[in-house]
């Protein structure tokens, strides 16, 4: 039986001072930065990403540490986790539209209400 889960995408962190925060998982830890955008900033983590935001930011995640998981197969993933009770906030949002396919983002929370979403490929609508 393949894993409905493949590894984690990406983990987030909400930061008072975003570029202090950078510099540190940069310089001492010795991530390699990606590229900053839209007020957030992206390093590598082996195969995974650590995105730094400001803790201001003008968006539903604007606070605490969400943790993105890769589904294996996006429609199947999705399918065993609404029906297994995953309290999913909303539908699917897309976030990047490549040939044949999108880029799509869904989150939801565990039982004690941490912070997650789907975060993965999935084919085109």
């Amino acid at each position: 039986m393949e894993a409905l889960i493949s590894g984690f995408a990406q983990v987030a962190l909400a930061s008072a001072e975003p570029k202090a925060l950078v510099a540190y998982y940069r310089d001492v830890v010795g991530l390699p930065f990606l590229f900053e955008a839209g007020g957030m900033h992206f390093l590598q983590a082996g195969p995974s990403r650590l995105m730094i935001y400001g803790a201001d930011a003008p968006h539903s995640l604007a606070d605490g540490t969400i943790v993105y998981l890769e589904p294996s197969d996006w429609n199947a993933a999705e399918a065993k986790l609404e029906a297994k009770g995953a309290a999913f906030a909303h539908g699917a949002q897309v976030v990047m539209r490549e040939p044949g396919r999108e880029l799509a983002l869904r989150p939801f929370t565990d039982p004690e209400g941490h912070k997650l979403a789907l975060m993965g490929w999935r084919p085109a609508a």
